[in-house]
């Protein structure tokens, strides 16, 4: 299954924008941060009122019930690529240590 973006929720992804545009860089695709603190409860009490039948589908209770989102980070694609090759050296490092007696 295609991954389009991510989607960040509460604590670091709501306190701390470098972090996520960071992310953002490192997985090279968008990251949306959701309005609602508690999103999982947010995300459960959906299920319970599609299961409820207060809904006809998780969708429409979405559509109802969601909020949004406060901000999206897209990826910087230099910085991406700074990621990328220091992501090789230390995947290099990691290969050499495996190989060495310690």
């Amino acid at each position: 299954m295609p991954i389009k973006g991510l989607i960040g929720i509460g604590g670091v992804a709501k306190k701390s924008p470098y972090i996520m545009q960071m992310m953002a860089d490192v997985m090279q695709m968008p990251i949306r941060i959701h309005q609602f603190e508690h999103t999982c409860a947010l995300g459960a009490a959906m299920f319970a009122a599609t299961a409820a039948g207060i809904y006809p589908n998780v969708e429409e209770a979405m559509a109802a019930m969601g909020g949004g989102f406060d901000v999206e980070y897209f990826p910087d694609k230099q910085k991406a690529a700074l990621y990328q090759k220091r992501f090789k050296k230390y995947a290099d490092l990691g290969r050499y240590i495996e190989q060495k007696d310690i």
